[in-house]
């Protein structure tokens, strides 16, 4: 998922999942906030389009 500032420009920041477990949680890749492939199904269900979620990535 593509995640956006209030203004609508891309802050190149990235949801996605992953099948490398041991993967989550290190600097992988740029940008890319790593989640298990179960969690961002179910994270991908509950949010709408268009409509302003707050993030918050506790590092």
């Amino acid at each position: 998922m593509y995640l956006f500032n209030e203004k609508g420009q891309d802050t190149l920041f990235r949801l996605h999942g992953t099948p490398e477990w041991q993967s989550i949680g290190t600097a992988a890749s740029s940008g890319c906030i790593r989640l298990i492939n179960q969690d961002v199904i179910d994270l991908y269900s509950r949010v709408r389009p268009g409509h302003q979620t707050k993030v918050i990535v506790i590092q």
